[in-house]
């Protein structure tokens, strides 16, 4: 996957929420203009923060059980407030959500940048891709 010191020129969320890419360019003068799509499936939950001028610096996989650790904050209101993909109702707890994702063979991933933005995704896969690449 290419992404290192690329901007983040956009996303896309299709599928009802199941495909997610990130669209990054890498344009610095005097160094050929170079794109790259990162597409996770099979998504459960994300989040991403301060989108405007990201320079993507690392994707990264991440325990599931730490990333929803962290994020057992938002995870809990999203799935009390809006709902969410694998939380089963009001009975479900951070930990039985954890554990289902685990069992389901889900995945967080976890991308860092150089300037604000900030995210995870909960996915079974990520590739990297060329714009003009084919599945």
């Amino acid at each position: 996957m290419r992404y290192h010191d690329f901007h983040l020129s956009g996303y896309s969320v299709s599928a009802f929420g199941n495909r997610i890419v990130l669209y990054l360019i890498f344009d610095y003068p005097g160094r050929a203009k170079e794109e790259s799509h990162i597409e996770f499936s099979d998504v459960a939950c994300y989040h991403f923060s301060h989108t405007t001028a990201a320079i993507i610096t690392d994707i990264r996989e991440d325990s599931l059980a730490a990333v929803i650790q962290e994020q057992q904050s938002f995870l809990t209101q999203a799935a009390t407030q809006d709902g969410l993909q694998f939380w089963n109702g009001p009975k479900d707890t951070i930990d039985t959500y954890r554990e289902r994702l685990k069992a389901e063979g889900y995945k967080a991933y976890r991308i860092e940048s150089a300037i604000g933005f900030s995210g995870f995704v909960i996915a079974k896969s990520v590739v990297g891709k060329t714009p003009n690449q084919t599945e």
